[in-house]
Formats: C-alpha cells, structure tokens, sequence
C-alpha cells in the first residue's frame, strides 16, 4: 500500500514542467504544406523570390567589398556573375509566367492542340 501512493503521486501532472512545443499543429501543417509544394515536380519555383533575394545580397557585398579595394579583381568577376545570375532568373521568371499564363503546352504534356476544320472540308 505506501508503495503504491508513492508511485501515484509522482505520477500526477506538474504543469510548471509541461513542455509547449515551439510550433503549432497550424504551423506546422503551413510548414509542410510549403516543403511538400516544393518538392514536388515543378515546386522550385516557389524558391525564385528567395533565390533571387540572396543573389541579391551577394551582388551587393561584392561589389561594396570591390569599392573599398578588396580583391578588386576577384570581386569585379563575381559581381559580374551575380548580375548575369539575376538576370537569367528574371529572364526564367519571365517566360515561366508566360507559358504558365497561356497555358501553352510543352514536351511531355498530355495537352493537345485543338482541332481546327478546314473550311470547305466534308469529312
């Protein structure tokens, strides 16, 4: 018998030791919801904002790091880079919208053309 009210009585709830999780179920549905769009077919270009964001920081350090005179050469060269990679993202970007805003099929699609019939035609 004391063996068993001890063992009750260790065993009750202590809320000062409860451990809240730091994300909601919300959240973390959010979450996944976010990694699951972009791994699946096609989902990397949900990554373009922050890819272009960061791009973004490394044109601007490398060429604030060429203006105070380090590596000038090597900072001259990435710079350059830099801008050629954001502007072929923007160049991507655009003609992703493009084909996605007008639905045109590409290879590998199951979409087919609409059948037109010749005027004067009785087949």
């Amino acid at each position: 018998f004391c063996c068993q009210h001890t063992i009750q009585k260790t065993q009750l709830h202590d809320p000062s030791t409860e451990v809240l999780p730091l994300v909601s179920s919300y959240d973390y549905l959010i979450i996944m919801s976010f990694a699951s769009d972009i791994m699946a077919p096609g989902g990397g270009v949900l990554l373009l904002p922050f890819i272009r964001v960061v791009v973004g920081l490394l044109l601007f350090c490398t060429v604030a790091t060429f203006i105070a005179g380090v590596a000038r050469v090597h900072m001259a060269i990435l710079s350059f880079l830099s801008a050629g990679l954001l502007f072929s993202l923007q160049m991507f970007e655009t003609a992703y919208n493009n084909i996605k805003g007008n639905n045109v099929a590409g290879p590998g699609s199951n979409k087919t053309a609409p059948v037109v019939k010749a005027p004067g035609k009785t087949d």
